[in-house]
């Protein structure tokens, strides 16, 4: 049943999803060739034209992968707390197939935007002059050295790195699924209590990651940075654990489609 889920997901995600993978690949192109064209150009605002290009491009590329989780949440909050929750929930699939079939829809939309990114950048990237290719790299190649710097001196760190990233990309879901069903119990002013709840469950964050930051900081410089690493991502995996079982009990015993 989870697959069935997942593919009606999909569907209706990918149809309004394709129209900003669209657009980013024609601005790739259409980029592509207005740096040729400025780059050629002995106009002396070329440079800076240049970097415009490349920030809009960058802008565009955020556009679609934040469209991606938009999408999902969107749906999430769509099929189970409006209207069409009475035919949702009245489905033979229980809560945790539906939480589930949702989130890997939603994560398998953020993977396939974040590879249609880098495939437009490819397209964005071809057949650039030696001068073009340095003006890029003297924008973002800092970036990749100190990246290869830590895969060489240390490749475990990029090995937490990786498996930081996936416990991170359902974390962020699953805190919003789990917003979301929490501003349903109330029978009033939901998107106020939503957000209220929302903008509460951030300060808390941020209030308890400013108190362990300094108790991270003296275990990297004392023990060992690996120690770190592991305790945020068994941090990570609890929230995700716990944001599931949370929005699971909701949907199944406080669901409200009062509208």
């Amino acid at each position: 049943m989870v697959t069935k889920i997942l593919k009606h997901e999909l569907y209706a995600i990918f149809r309004v999803l394709i129209f900003f993978g669209i657009a980013v690949l024609a601005f790739a192109v259409a980029g592509r060739v207005l740096i040729a064209v400025m780059l050629g150009s002995a106009d002396g605002t070329a440079g800076l034209l240049f970097v415009l290009v490349v920030m809009f491009y960058i802008f565009a590329i955020c556009a679609l992968i934040g469209a991606a989780y938009a999408l999902g949440i969107s749906r999430f909050y769509k099929t189970l707390f409006t209207g069409e929750g009475y035919m949702t929930l009245s489905l033979p699939v229980t809560p945790s197939q539906l939480i589930t079939g949702k989130l890997l829809s939603s994560l398998i939309a953020v993977i396939a935007a974040t590879a249609l990114s880098f495939l437009s950048m490819l397209i964005f990237l071809a057949g650039w002059s030696a001068s073009a290719m340095q003006e890029f790299y003297d924008l973002f190649g800092e970036i990749g050295n100190a990246i290869a710097t830590i895969a060489w001196n240390d490749p475990w760190l990029v090995v937490e790195g990786v498996v930081n990233l996936i416990v991170t990309l359902p974390m962020i879901l699953l805190l919003l699924f789990f917003v979301i069903s929490v501003g349903q119990l109330f029978t009033s002013r939901r998107k106020l209590a939503t957000f209220g709840f929302a903008v509460g469950l951030y300060i808390a964050y941020s209030i308890i990651s400013s108190l362990l930051m300094p108790h991270f900081a003296y275990l990297s410089v004392n023990v060992s940075t690996h120690l770190v690493s592991w305790i945020q991502i068994v941090i990570k995996i609890a929230i995700d654990v716990g944001c599931f079982l949370a929005t699971r009990y909701i949907i199944k015993n406080k669901v409200n489609l009062v509208i």
